[in-house]
């Protein structure tokens, strides 16, 4: 019994103190919100996409390197531009997270960031009216909420939250003027090679937090489009090659295929391969709504309406073929160029649907 107690004992002195030591830490991040500024306090953000090196639709990450800059106001850190020599104070590497630590910042996070980020460069300067602006490159893997529904026309977004891990919107509020959109962009070419970037753009909106006060949050949304050429080979070449079963069901001489029964179920099943395929190599991209997953399903189909037909004009019941024996040569001769044309009209409308 002595022996409980003095665990329960322990283990409650060890929580005070985490608790106590949590406290202070939190203190010594958290520096007082300058004084003689109008609350709630503008922080201007410039955020610059400088690459995407790699998108997962599998796990719904991408991989980029941003820049981001903070700017604000603190007319404690003022100080006489002629005295100093200069108008400005510049601080770079570890001197920059030095300096950063002593002073007043927004402790702004990007909230949808998984796993660890890599800093590549920091820099911090202090103008002699009290601006003040931080630098920060970095590398980082995020989640964004991948849709595939018009895989391989899609287009994905991927979107950078920026909060302030402290400071609810009554204290900090996030804004963006004509000159820091100017200065926020995108790369002309991405390390992704199979992705182009389109367009940057921003919102701005309000969140509660688990305290129930609402927190400012500036969220940066990259449109990609996917670069469907390259999946030319990769998709449509098997897909065609597998419908072209039909051309040969009815162009064929007769007597050339003899099982056609066989040869259609055959592309059938192919066919079914070939959609478990992209599923496998891009989850999602077979929903039903997507081009590719459509083209499929009328492919099926299209198969079947092929070989019922030739089955239909070479039976020996067929409508009229005793009064008029040549009926059944000119209306294979009409199908054989309507069927391939209407699901090819078919499959280049859902094209350009996806891609409108």
């Amino acid at each position: 019994m002595h022996n409980m107690f003095l665990r329960l004992f322990v283990a409650c002195l060890v929580i005070l103190l985490g608790s106590f030591a949590v406290s202070a830490q939190e203190g010594a991040e958290r520096q007082p919100l300058p004084q003689g500024v109008q609350r709630p306090l503008q922080i201007h953000l410039v955020v610059r996409v400088l690459d995407i090196l790699k998108i997962d639709e599998t796990t719904g990450d991408a991989q980029l390197v941003v820049e981001v800059q903070q700017r604000w106001k603190d007319p404690a850190l003022q100080f006489n531009a002629i005295q100093f020599g200069r108008d400005r104070q510049d601080f770079t590497g570890a001197e920059a997270a030095a300096k950063l630590a002593t002073i007043w910042n927004p402790a702004v996070e990007i909230e949808n960031r998984s796993g660890d980020e890599t800093l590549q460069l920091e820099a911090l300067s202090i103008r002699s009216n009290g601006e003040v602006t931080s630098m920060r490159r970095l590398e980082g893997s995020f989640r964004f909420a991948r849709d595939l529904s018009a895989f391989p026309f899609d287009q994905q977004h991927v979107r950078l939250a920026f909060v302030s891990q402290y400071y609810p919107a009554d204290d900090v509020v996030f804004v963006q003027d004509f000159q820091d959109r100017q200065l926020s962009g995108l790369p002309p070419q991405l390390s992704a090679s199979d992705w182009s970037a389109k367009n940057l753009s921003f919102t701005t909106a309000q969140f509660y937090g688990w305290s129930a006060r609402p927190f400012a949050k500036l969220t940066a949304e990259v449109a990609i489009d996917r670069k469907w050429p390259r999946y030319f080979l990769r998709i449509f070449i098997p897909f065609i090659a597998v419908l072209s079963v039909s051309l040969f069901i009815l162009w064929q001489p007769k007597g050339l295929i003899g099982d056609k029964t066989g040869v259609t179920y055959s592309a059938l099943l192919a066919l079914a391969a070939l959609s478990f395929t992209f599923e496998a190599s891009f989850p999602g991209s077979m929903s039903v709504t997507s081009p590719i997953a459509f083209m499929i399903s009328i492919g099926y189909f299209y198969l079947i309406l092929a070989l019922l037909i030739d089955l239909f004009m070479e039976s020996e019941r067929f409508p009229g073929r005793t009064a008029y024996p040549f009926l059944s040569s000119e209306v294979r001769r009409v199908v054989r160029y309507v069927m391939p044309l209407m699901f090819t009209i078919i499959c280049i409308c859902v094209t350009l649907r996806s891609l409108a």
